[in-house]
């Protein structure tokens, strides 16, 4: 895409769809270690991706992923950035899985109709179970 680009005539402007349908969302947050994390409007495409290529190559979302593959959903979730501060400050890597699970649950609670969504209480320590 050049420069140029923004002045041509399209027939649909996915830019600007997008754009004002994610003005219209409010943006998760999540707190971990003390700090609050704003995560992406929607779950990030790299996240759907990953799990039809895996079901694709014979994985279930119960199989293992490497370490590498953990970095690179948490960091589409959370920003590399983020993650590298919450590493630095101790995430542990039993939490991994809890984080990436949770906030994929975050995502699906948005979804569920009004008044099917139960919150955790406030101060629990452990998240919503996931189903």
């Amino acid at each position: 895409m050049t420069d140029g680009d923004q002045d041509v005539e399209v027939d649909y402007d996915f830019d600007e769809a997008w754009r004002e349908r994610k003005a219209a969302r409010v943006a998760p947050k999540i707190r971990i270690l003390g700090k609050v994390y704003t995560l992406p409007h929607s779950l990030p495409a790299k996240l759907i991706l990953f799990a039809v290529s895996a079901q694709k190559n014979g994985r279930s979302a119960t199989d293992e992923v490497t370490a590498e593959e953990a970095f690179d959903m948490l960091s589409a979730l959370l920003g590399e950035e983020n993650l590298v501060d919450i590493l630095n400050r101790g995430l542990e890597i039993d939490d991994l899985p809890d984080v990436l699970g949770t906030c994929q649950q975050v995502y699906k609670n948005r979804q569920a109709p009004a008044g099917n969504c139960v919150a955790p209480a406030k101060g629990a320590t452990e998240p919503a179970p996931s189903g």
